[in-house]
């Protein structure tokens, strides 16, 4: 036994019990600082948080979509930055496949597949918008990074309304029903067998264009702040 281990078994009783009670405090305050430095953390993100609402002249009691910085002209030209490009690539396909139809397999095929395309981009992009837990959660990282780098809101940060989600989600699921069945159309072997999906193609882009039109109404009707999700 060493010298130092030797010595401290020496001690009496009372010189380990105060050694003993000298240990205890010293943890009780170590914990004590440590519970400190938790709730100064969590007034300091707090603190970040205020920083960021001020930054970007949002209102909590005003968003749209429970995000602090969503105001609903926000949520509004995010759709539109989704689907206007998508009516004038469609507009042109729709154009194209009209031209074609009767006289170039081929050119035909080529434009409802570009169709196709168009289609799968909005459905992600909608999707990506979408009122969800996750989508939430990664919104407001990138609000407080941009608020750190003194940037505005991103314009991924910004979500559709629970309520628009609701009728997004409906209009995803029109449009993969057509996408689906324009996939099958382009697949034709003939320009006559290319013309008989045109009925039910037709029908199909009714409902699209439906869920387009009440998702439009939806985000420019009054809403009411919602809770996190």
């Amino acid at each position: 036994m060493s010298d130092t281990y030797a010595d401290y078994a020496d001690y009496g009783d009372e010189d380990r019990e105060t050694t003993g009670g000298i240990l205890v405090a010293a943890i009780s305050i170590l914990c004590g600082i440590l519970v400190l430095a938790g709730l100064f953390y969590a007034t300091g993100a707090a603190a970040r948080h205020k920083a960021a609402l001020a930054l970007n002249d949002c209102e909590p009691s005003l968003s749209p979509s429970g995000l602090p910085c969503n105001t609903q002209q926000m949520v509004i030209g995010q759709y539109n930055a989704i689907v206007n490009p998508a009516v004038t690539q469609l507009t042109a396909d729709s154009a194209a496949y009209r031209t074609n139809e009767t006289l170039h397999l081929a050119a035909a095929e080529a434009a409802l597949m570009s169709e196709v395309a168009t289609e799968q981009t909005v459905d992600n992009s909608l999707v990506a918008a979408a009122y969800t837990g996750q989508n939430y959660a990664r919104a407001i990282s990138l609000i407080t990074t941009a608020a750190d780098d003194g940037d505005p809101t991103p314009a991924a940060a910004i979500l559709l309304t629970p309520q628009a989600t609701v009728v997004a989600s409906a209009l995803v699921r029109a449009n993969q029903t057509l996408a689906a069945l324009t996939t099958e159309q382009a697949r034709s072997k003939t320009l006559a067998q290319l013309r008989s999906f045109n009925a039910r193609a037709a029908a199909d882009g009714i409902a699209v264009e439906n869920d387009m039109k009440l998702l439009s109404t939806t985000l420019a009707a009054p809403i009411t702040a919602a809770q996190e999700p």
